[in-house]
């Protein structure tokens, strides 16, 4: 999307860079004009947004902090908020607003899919809530005066910006407007054959970070690549030259989410080098998260499982299957 017209926000004009993330969004309307410009980390994820106006005097600063690829802090101004998620998951389950003594904890309650509609205090006090369109815009929000902070969470993994009514989707943004992304599937044809849909259904499917695939598609995407790992893990037991030291290998990355899981582990028999092999099948290809991960192993820096031993001097390598190949 490169243009958007509505009664609510004039004429929008959208900007992307060379990776194809959203960088700058002119809104005009009512002859006043609004620029908001967002930067990125090398991984993707979003640091911060500014707002300014025709003449370039700023109007608003957000930057945001990640745990992995989910948002844990957001600072606007002299605002911090800090947040909080079920294990392993994007349903948030409270925020830390303020620092020192003026910190304030408040907790979330959400509907079945994980879309915030009420905030509350300790003591069960309302400060927050909302009531939603199908597509997970707000029909209304409802706060308490001295709730001076924002209530930006929305479907799982998504951010609202107020600024230019879009939701932030990690690698791409989301339109409720209309129930669509706005750009393409970054991993194409592998999401579905419908590159711009969220999900069939909003309300029993998630889409945290914009990868959307349907469900049949998922399940032949998971029986492709177990297939794939199968075919590569048996030539390699054929083969004399290494050995099999295991398949699915827990490896622990610091400061990059949970770790991740290896699909095989190889040793050269010859040289003893450790190989850490990541299979894929057909038109798919490792995530930035993987990447992310991956790099961490190479550099020497992860950990495998419990025993506490390093990665360093292992090789991440990968290992392509067509799907002309696979049983």
């Amino acid at each position: 999307m490169i243009e958007k017209r509505s009664v609510l926000r004039g004429v929008q004009l959208f900007a992307y860079d060379a990776e194809h993330r959203l960088i700058e969004v002119r809104s005009q309307k009512d002859g006043r004009e609004t620029v908001v410009k967002m930067t990125y980390d090398p991984l993707g994820r979003r640091i911060a947004k500014t707002e300014h106006d025709s003449n370039g005097y700023p109007l608003g600063e957000t930057r945001f902090d990640w745990e992995g690829l989910r948002l844990l802090q957001e600072h606007r101004h002299s605002q911090t908020s800090l947040y909080l998620y079920e294990e392993d998951g994007y349903v948030p389950l409270a925020r830390v607003d303020g620092t020192g003594e003026h910190q304030s904890v408040r907790y979330y309650h959400n509907d079945l899919n994980g879309l915030p509609e009420q905030l509350t205090e300790a003591d069960g006090k309302t400060v927050w809530q909302a009531r939603y369109q199908v597509w997970g815009n707000a029909d209304e929000e409802v706060r308490e005066a001295y709730f001076i902070e924002e209530q930006n969470l929305r479907f799982q993994g998504q951010y609202l910006d107020r600024e230019i009514g879009l939701h932030y989707n990690t690698f791409r943004f989301y339109d409720p407007d209309v129930g669509r992304f706005t750009t393409p599937d970054p991993i194409g044809l592998a999401g579905g054959g419908n590159l711009y849909q969220y999900a069939p259904n909003p309300t029993g499917w998630i889409d945290p970070w914009g990868w959307a695939c349907s469900s049949a598609q998922r399940r032949q995407n998971k029986v492709n690549g177990k297939a794939a790992e199968n075919l590569v893990h048996q030539k390699l037991l054929n083969n004399p030259k290494v050995t099999v030291l295991g398949t699915q290998v827990y490896v622990k990355t610091p400061g990059a989410g949970r770790g991740r899981y290896v699909d095989i582990l190889i040793k050269n028999n010859k040289t003893g080098k450790v190989v850490a092999i990541e299979v894929k099948s057909g038109g798919a290809v490792r995530s930035k998260a993987q990447l992310a991960k991956d790099k961490i192993i190479a550099d020497g820096k992860g950990i495998f499982g419990n025993s506490g031993k390093s990665t360093k001097g292992v090789t991440v390598s990968e290992a392509r299957v067509p799907l002309w190949r696979l049983p």
